[in-house]
């Protein structure tokens, strides 16, 4: 561990090896969303090798790691239950409604929107949400995320893409399902 806290990349990796697994079952045992379980493993792993210098010899290392994992799962999972009541309070689901076709429209619901919305990565997440949902305009979403304007609207083109893709696979596959029934 002194090795780690020291920041060598060898002693950095075996540490991280040894302990992947374990914090990745952790993480997926307090979460349950695979995507978020992944999230909270990586940055626990990120967290144990920062915090290094803390770990009191001879103490359990695992247990050690244990708790750093599961107050990153917990932090992140709070952080996700304020997105999704912010998610929920301010956006209107019509606004959103608009990016799908006509005649997907009426099938979606806003909890459905969530879940897709959920499944696209953080950074172009909120820059979607912030202009589609919440009206502010490219510059104003660079001002916020402290991003340039460039990179704002290129996570807009792809979220915008993403999620038609999403919705796009989901409605075939559901229409495919009703007609071998």
């Amino acid at each position: 561990m002194l090795r780690v806290a020291r920041r060598e990349p060898k002693a950095q990796r075996e540490l991280a090896e040894r302990l992947v697994g374990r914090v990745r079952r952790l993480s997926a045992t307090l979460l349950q969303n695979r995507v978020d379980a992944d999230d909270a493993a990586q940055q626990a792993l990120i967290e144990i090798l920062q915090s290094a210098h803390n770990f009191a010899a001879p103490g359990n290392l695992e247990a050690w790691a244990d708790t750093i994992t599961v107050r990153t799962a917990f932090r992140l999972a709070r952080r996700l239950r304020a997105q999704r009541s912010l998610f929920e309070h301010y956006v209107d689901p019509e606004s959103l409604k608009s990016l799908v076709s006509e005649w997907r429209r009426k099938e979606l619901t806003l909890r459905q929107l969530q879940a897709y919305l959920e499944r696209i990565p953080v950074r172009k997440r909120e820059a979607f949400v912030l202009k589609h949902a919440l009206g502010y305009t490219v510059d104003e979403i660079a001002r916020l995320t402290q991003s340039p304007p460039g990179t704002v609207k290129d996570r807009l083109v792809a979220a915008r893409k993403q999620l038609r893709r999403m919705i796009d696979r989901d409605v075939r596959s559901f229409g495919a399902d009703r007609r071998s029934k």
